[in-house]
């Protein structure tokens, strides 16, 4: 009953599918549904005559009545198709009216514009959202071209811009440019567009989007604006800090802060006593112009005027408040603006500097060619300049009150200081003893002049901090002066020694030293500020800038893969519109901590700005970890973020870029990520993308052959081969090395330049290792027991082998297992190996050559071991590299070096052995050079251990100048 029921319903899906068919047909074309109705009508009046005729003569009835009978019967299933079929198209045109009424309201309502083109760049179509933009009526744009509307500095950019698009070497092109707007300059526009191609495949315009990106622009440029002033505070107050020439350094400051700020003046005034009246006035001290800005700082307005002038008691109230000026000159009152329009000022800010909380004078910035308007952090940063400013002042002031006391030498007076005083001088033993010791430091210190005459600095400093000052001392009884910063028990002291001179010789040394602990803490402040983020706590674009190319270098340096993982919130603008930027800033740090938790301390973690993060990841040892992280990463996004008590779910798109894959340089480095950033978007956001797809097939094959790897040892595909080594005096055979070989039944014979470096970064090199050296061994003891004694094998040692706990344990464990005796195993160790851990290294040697074991640096010349080392190491052998030898014969300088190797080594008393030997040239030039021992294809290529035991028993092997093999 099941199995009809169910085949009854099957049957009934079937007829309506059908049904349906045939309608969506009538509906498409409704021509062809006219003739065949037409036709069917004909069809039906024909069979309609003939059965009417034949029903006649059987049947007694009228032929009216025929007629009647015969036209309902075909009637009224035409009319029931006919309506049915009307009533469905009409039920489909009402559906596509309100479609595309729906479309239309879509269209209009949204904020970003909409736009096409025909093929000769006009407007064919814009939405209302073009007007709101850019200030220009739909109805006034459409027709006109569109580069109308492109600010004129950017048209040829605009164009070169769409060539690929043209040209079809892109699918779509997206770029960020300036349009004309009205009411102001130009707005900045991202530009989405696409192609539209007509049925032949032919260009008929293009189609996309307009978003205004006016306000992020804005942000952005704020933002450089403000890393910029914020260094160049920093690097003012280094120049207030090391100048000890005033005039110079408040000169330098001010060169430093006016062209960071992109003034057209920068000045500092002084408030002062006037030299004949006595009382308080202001005169101009310092100044920096722009170029093709006239100074004003000679102008007899600007020196020794009083504060009671007309105009000037506001401002002096003002600053001398704690507060700013910050005005457009048209805004001033009348007799300050006319002043300031004279000298050609449009705008002007101004900040007061503060000597001991005394009101010193002011820092002014002012603008002559645009009405220019400060931000309230612009102005902070200002008042921290003023601040080192002033800190610089009062310890000029402080030095001056210093050396005018300590030429009088009035002991009581310095006393009353803030600073420490001192004077040094030197004995018959030409030790270095205290003559005064005084100020408030000295009492902080505990000490005073009575405590310390005559004793030595050793006496008084531990040896550490004397081991930091005694080469200033020095050098001041040499007749320098001497600056320098003191750590002494977590304060910072600015310390000065100035040697006395008399006849030419140093009589005495004056020093004085102040507390500049919270002025370092201040510059570190500022420090902070130009290079971290201060919504997130985390590296801001300009630290991340200064440190990849550091990070470059050091990859390029050590030969290491780096990564930079590119990070984009998706839909952060529409958390951002929706809950407003506090929401959003607080999305933005509960990021930065999900972040902080899945990466490494040794990682960089930056906000690059809005919703963008990168992460560097400075040493990569394989893809596929990169991958694992990625993942974890997006993972850590599956948690809603709880925001002012809304769950917000929020996904993140990852690009990421390879160093040296994907670039050698920063820009390239960014760009390429920031790329596959957005391919990530476009594929669904929410996932990660490597640059090119060639990077996802690098990490699959080389997972795919660590995961081979693994199983090789189990499924027995490793092998050894044994290359020769001929002893040049006598051509006889004398030892062989172990080489190790991987057969995989998918992959062929892979290379071992491919497999050995991934063994190492996984750690599988330690049990492979351990099976070369034991199989090695355990074919050297064969070979002794068959009568084979006097020659050597050598096994080749990783360097993470080497470095590692317990080598010499695994070594004598193996001999002992083989029973193969200690002077016929030779470890081979390359020059790199040797120089990392250089004491565990001259330890680990010793106690192997302690067991009877030879020791072999491989690579001889490739590294930069120095001959010192090489001795310490007390190596019987070296290996000069195949590099080296390959070169015989082509250049003379590199045949000086193997000369000089080889010289070198015997006469530290070590053998050499060449490998790598393939030509005559070769191995005549090696002979005439006293080269002990060859090994290379112009004897014997790698063989298998019974192809050896044949060259063993014929002790010499003939060479073999084509490098050719049979067998």
């Amino acid at each position: 009953m099941i199995k009809k029921d169910m085949k009854l319903s099957h049957t009934t899906n079937k007829d309506r599918n059908n049904c349906s068919n045939i309608i969506k047909f009538m509906i498409k074309h409704p021509f062809s549904v006219v003739i065949s109705t037409v036709i069917l009508i004909v069809l039906i009046e024909v069979t309609g005559y003939y059965m009417q005729n034949y029903l006649e003569k059987i049947l007694p009835f009228a032929k009216v009545t025929f007629d009647v009978v015969i036209d309902s019967i075909f009637a009224i299933p035409i009319l029931m198709i006919s309506v049915y079929s009307i009533r469905q198209y009409l039920k489909v045109s009402e559906n596509k009216m309100k479609a595309e009424e729906q479309y239309e309201s879509v269209v209009n309502n949204i904020k970003e514009v909409v736009f096409q083109t025909d093929s000769n760049g006009l407007w064919v179509f814009l939405n209302p959202a073009w007007a709101e933009v850019t200030g220009y009526s739909v109805h006034e744009s459409l027709g006109r071209n569109f580069i109308e509307f492109v600010y004129p500095e950017d048209r040829e950019k605009n164009m070169a811009l769409f060539q690929p698009l043209i040209k079809r070497e892109k699918e779509y092109c997206r770029h960020e440019i300036r349009y004309l707007a009205k009411g102001r300059e130009y707005c900045w526009i991202e530009v989405f567009a696409r192609l539209t191609l007509d049925n032949a495949g032919n260009i008929v315009g293009t189609s996309g989007t307009l978003m205004d990106i006016t306000k992020r622009k804005a942000m952005e440029q704020e933002l450089m604006n403000k890393e910029r002033l914020l260094q160049s505070v920093a690097d003012a107050t280094a120049i207030l800090l090391t100048t000890m020439e005033q005039d110079q350094a408040f000169n330098k400051a001010l060169e430093v802060l006016g062209k960071a700020t992109m003034a057209d003046r920068a000045y500092i005034f002084q408030n002062h006593f006037h030299s004949i009246t006595k009382k308080e006035v202001v005169s101009e001290k310092y100044e920096w112009c722009n170029k093709n800005i006239e100074p004003i700082i000679d102008h007899p307005d600007l020196h020794e005027f009083s504060h009671e002038r007309q105009g000037i008691t506001r401002w002096y109230d003002i600053l001398s408040s704690g507060n700013a000026i910050n005005d457009h000159v048209c805004d001033l009152p009348v007799s300050e603006r006319e002043a300031l329009e004279l000298k050609g000022v449009k705008t002007l800010v101004v900040v007061p500097i503060f000597v001991d909380n005394a009101f010193w004078g002011a820092l002014g910035f002012h603008d002559c060619s645009q009405n220019r308007e400060w931000t309230n952090s612009e102005i902070a940063l200002l008042y921290t300049a003023a601040a080192s400013i002033g800190g610089a002042i009062k310890r000029a002031e402080d030095e001056k009150q210093i050396q005018r006391l300590l030429r009088n030498d009035l002991k009581q007076t310095v006393q009353s200081l803030q600073n420490l005083v001192y004077k040094c001088k030197k004995n018959d033993k030409d030790e270095i003893y205290f003559t005064l010791f005084e100020g408030k430091l000295a009492e902080k210190f505990g000490l005073n002049t009575d405590m310390v005459f005559e004793r030595k600095l050793s006496d008084i400093f531990r040896e550490k901090t004397l081991k930091n000052i005694i080469d200033y001392f020095t050098n001041a009884f040499k007749g320098q002066m001497c600056h320098f910063e003191l750590q002494y028990e977590g304060k910072t002291y600015y310390t000065s020694l100035s040697p006395i001179i008399n006849h030419t010789q140093v009589v005495e040394v004056v020093g004085s030293a102040i507390d500049i602990t919270d002025l370092k803490a201040a510059e570190e402040q500022i420090r902070y500020m130009a290079y971290y983020d201060t919504l997130t706590g985390l590296p801001n674009r300009a630290f991340f800038k200064e440190q990849l190319s550091f990070l470059i270098s050091y990859a390029y340096r050590n030969n290491r893969m780096m990564a930079i993982m590119f990070l984009d919130l998706d839909r952060f603008k529409l958390i951002n519109d929706t809950l407003g930027h506090a929401a959003g800033d607080e999305l933005l740090k509960q990021t930065s901590i999900r972040l902080k938790q899945v990466v490494h301390e040794d990682d960089m973690i930056v906000r690059m700005g809005g919703d963008e993060f990168v992460i560097v990841f400075p040493e990569v040892f394989e893809e596929g970890n990169i991958s694992r992280l990625a993942q974890k990463i997006i993972d850590v996004f599956r948690e809603p973020f709880n925001i002012n008590g809304h769950e917000i779910y929020v996904s993140t798109s990852i690009g990421i870029s390879l160093y040296p894959y994907d670039g050698n340089d920063m820009d390239s480095l960014i760009k390429n990520a920031d790329t596959a950033m957005y391919r990530a978007k476009e594929d669904g956001r929410n996932n990660y993308k490597f640059y090119t797809e060639n990077m996802n097939k690098r990490a699959l094959e080389r997972l795919e052959m660590e995961n081979n790897l693994r199983k090789a040892l189990e499924k027995k595909e490793l092998f050894i081969v044994y290359q020769p080594r001929i002893n040049l005096k006598t051509s006889r055979l004398v030892g062989a090395e172990a080489l190790l070989r991987w057969k995989q039944p998918t992959l062929g014979l892979v290379s071992p330049v491919e497999f050995i470096p991934v063994a190492e970064e996984t750690g599988l090199i330690h049990p492979i290792g351990k099976w070369i050296l034991y199989s090695a061994c355990k074919q050297a003891k064969k070979w002794y027991d068959n009568g084979y004694s006097d020659f050597k094998v050598s096994v080749n040692i990783s360097a993470v082998q080497f470095q590692k706990e317990g080598l010499v344990d695994i070594v004598r464990e193996v001999l002992l297992e083989t029973q193969l005796t200690p002077r016929m195993l030779e470890l081979e160790i390359t020059e790199n190996t040797i120089m990392q851990n250089t004491e565990r290294t001259v330890e680990t040697i010793q106690e192997l050559k302690e067991m009877g074991i030879e020791i072999s640096i491989d690579d001889f010349g490739t590294g930069f071991s120095s001959l010192s080392y090489i001795k310490e190491f007390d190596s019987d052998n070296l290996k000069i590299d195949k590099s080296f030898i390959r070169d015989i014969g082509l250049s003379a300088s590199n045949e000086s070096i193997i000369c000089a190797i080889i010289s070198m080594a015997h006469s530290l008393g070590m053998s050499i052995i060449a490998e790598g030997v393939e030509t005559i040239e070769q191995l005549e030039f090696l002979e005439d050079s006293d080269c002990d021992e060859v090994q290379g294809y112009l004897f014997s290529k790698p063989v298998s251990p019974e192809e050896f035991t044949a060259l063993l028993h014929n002790r010499t092997i003939p060479t073999n100048p084509s490098n050719t093999y049979v067998g």
